[in-house]
Formats: C-alpha cells, sequence, structure tokens
C-alpha cells in the first residue's frame, strides 16, 4: 500500500522481456528482493536491488497483465520519461495523500494542459464506461501514482489543480497533450458507489 506521495523520481535503463531496470536516487536501503515498489502508480515487486554511483538500481517484473492495463506497454511506453517512485508504506508513517494500492484501474490521455499563474490544470479523457462513477469533483484519484483530487468533471474531460511542488516532483513535469498516463481510482469510493445504478 502507498499514500500517493511521490519520493523521487526513476530513469529507465531497459525495458526488455517483461522486465524493467530502473535508477534512482530514492534511498532504497531499506528494500528487499520481494519488496513493492510503487512505478508510476504500478505496485511491482523488486527482484534485485544494487547500489551503484551514488544510486539505486532495481529490477522488476511486468506481466502482461500489467502491461496490457497500463502505459508499460511495451509498444506504447516512452523511455525517455522519467518514472514516478514510491516506497511502501510501513506502519506508522504519515498519510500525506489517500490510500494507494498500486492496482491501476486502466489508462486515459492528456487532452490538455493549461499554465497558470499559480498552478496548472491537467485535463484528461474521462471514461465512456462504468467507471467514470468515480470520476466526481472533489474526490480522490492516482495518475501515475500521484495522489490528486478531481477538481471538475464532464462528460468528456476531468481535470487535476496541480501545484508547483507537486508538478516539480513528480514526471507531470515532462508529460504533454495525448501522452498515456495510469489512473487508480479512489478504492473508497469502490464502496460508496457500489450499491449506485
Amino acid at each position: 500500500m502507498f499514500t500517493g506521495i511521490i519520493q523521487n523520481l526513476g530513469k529507465v535503463i531497459d525495458f526488455s522481456n517483461g522486465e524493467l531496470e530502473i535508477s534512482t536516487f530514492l534511498d532504497l536501503s531499506d528494500c528487499n528482493i520481494g519488496s513493492s515498489i510503487c512505478c508510476n502508480g504500478v505496485c511491482l515487486t523488486a527482484t534485485k536491488i544494487i547500489y551503484q554511483d551514488e544510486q539505486f538500481i532495481f529490477k522488476v517484473n511486468v506481466g502482461e497483465e500489467t502491461q496490457q492495463r497500463t502505459n508499460f506497454s511495451t509498444n506504447l511506453f516512452n523511455k525517455l520519461i522519467e518514472i514516478n517512485i514510491e516506497k511502501s508504506l510501513k506502519i506508522g508513517d504519515e498519510i500525506s495523500g489517500h490510500f494507494v494500492y498500486g492496482h491501476v484501474d486502466q489508462t486515459t490521455k492528456i487532452s490538455n494542459i493549461d499554465k497558470l499563474k499559480n498552478s496548472w490544470d491537467f485535463y484528461f479523457e474521462n471514461f465512456q464506461n462504468k467507471d467514470n462513477k468515480f470520476i466526481v469533483e472533489k474526490g480522490s484519484i492516482a495518475i501515475n501514482g500521484i495522489s490528486l483530487t478531481i477538481a471538475k468533471v464532464d462528460n468528456i474531460n476531468f481535470s487535476i489543480s496541480v501545484i508547483p511542488h507537486t508538478y516539480k516532483n513528480t514526471n507531470l513535469k515532462y508529460l504533454k497533450v495525448k501522452d498515456l498516463v495510469n489512473v487508480e481510482f479512489d478504492y473508497l469510493a469502490r464502496f460508496s458507489m457500489k450499491d449506485v445504478s
């Protein structure tokens, strides 16, 4: 389990045969083989962790189901864009975002980005299926693993407002219109909405 508060970014060294190799300056000294690490919102299991050249390098497996459901599709994934990294939540840690499980529901595209005076408005394509019931104003959502609040919703798009701290410390600063992002709906919304037809 995670909080959606990104701790650092990671660079993809290699992505082949269902295995991602990632370098990061995030301290992974308290992680072990088998530890869960959230990579762009996807909970993945570390299969190798080494410390080299003042950074950590770790490997994770990405199965076919994960590739089909996330932006870790080998056909679509852009290795030039750094990915968001978060270590799993420990008992006693501060929960600053919301509960993020790392179980990505699906992807969506960025439809527009507006630079405002003190923030950025990111617009995403809304879902034309039953899942759009989880997209509600002021509800939580995880985009590429980032805990965010939905600002506005219509039948075509939903938007989030991004403050400078979040923009500078996540991979949102690298994204552009039409890029694909991972989406995890708020787990609590699943229960509050399950009886709504």
